[in-house]
């Protein structure tokens, strides 16, 4: 789980070669879809003229990079008229208001979540209910009926559906889906299946970029503690910690 500001700004890692492609300058939001369909490349030129990645090509958005194959998966904005249209249409939901549908303002947007793992559809709406921001709490994604340009429509209900963590996101999307019915179980398990393809193949790309390769700076876990030393041959055991870790992108960014 992201919210969106810890994307903005990441470097774009290309796998194949290890280089930089660039960085996030912003995302392209579909408000009909609630997702983030496209990732601006920050090369230093003018939005109009900008080059995106459709997020089907991103392979993983990690703590220090958002990776890519290579530099085919970058294309001209100007040869994509839906991001064009998407563009156009300045969805931001960050910093926007918040409505239910009776017409009550309640309060505003803080940021929004993103599953990077699932085409990076929005899970969750941090909400802050007054001006001095001390009381911030998540909108589930399914409290929230409209995506628009300056306001966020939700159901009159929402503060009862009010989360107090992003660690709850995940575990209230679960009961929803179990608690949807037969059909909508089967759809989750074929999503379920097509994600975890996903995950396999960017997995299986990592793997491959990186065996025989050599580390080039020590990583370290969570507690500061050494985990892999850096002049380390990768190979598939130095691969399982990492992945272990969760360290993969920063061995992708560190080596030669």
């Amino acid at each position: 789980m992201k919210k969106s500001k810890e994307i903005i700004g990441l470097p774009i890692i290309s796998i194949s070669d290890g280089t930089e492609a660039g960085k996030v300058k912003t995302v392209i939001i579909n408000a009909e879809k609630g997702a983030i369909d496209y990732v601006v490349v920050d090369k230093g030129i003018q939005i109009l003229s900008a080059k995106v990645i459709p997020v089907r090509y991103v392979l993983g958005i990690g703590e220090y990079a958002l990776t890519i194959e290579n530099e085919d998966a970058v294309s001209d904005i100007s040869k994509i008229p839906e991001a064009i249209e998407l563009l156009q249409k300045n969805i931001q939901v960050s910093g926007t208001k918040v409505l239910t549908k009776k017409g009550r303002l309640i309060g505003e947007i803080g940021d929004i979540y993103v599953n990077e793992d699932d085409n990076c559809s929005i899970t969750g709406l941090e909400f802050i209910a007054d001006i001095t921001q001390k009381n911030i709490r998540i909108i589930p994604r399914d409290s929230v009926i409209t995506f628009g340009k300056n306001l966020v429509v939700v159901r009159d209900d929402v503060e009862a559906a009010l989360l107090d963590s992003a660690a709850q996101i995940n575990g209230f999307c679960e009961n929803a889906a179990q608690g949807s019915g037969e059909e909508t179980g089967n759809i989750s398990g074929e999503d379920k299946n097509a994600s975890g393809a996903v995950s396999d193949m960017m997995e299986m790309k990592h793997r491959e970029y990186l065996n025989g390769k050599t580390t080039t700076k020590t990583i370290y876990d969570e507690d500061g503690s050494i985990l892999i030393e850096e002049n380390t041959l990768i190979d598939d055991e130095i691969f399982e910690i990492a992945k272990e870790y969760g360290k993969v992108v920063e061995l992708v960014m560190n080596n030669r």
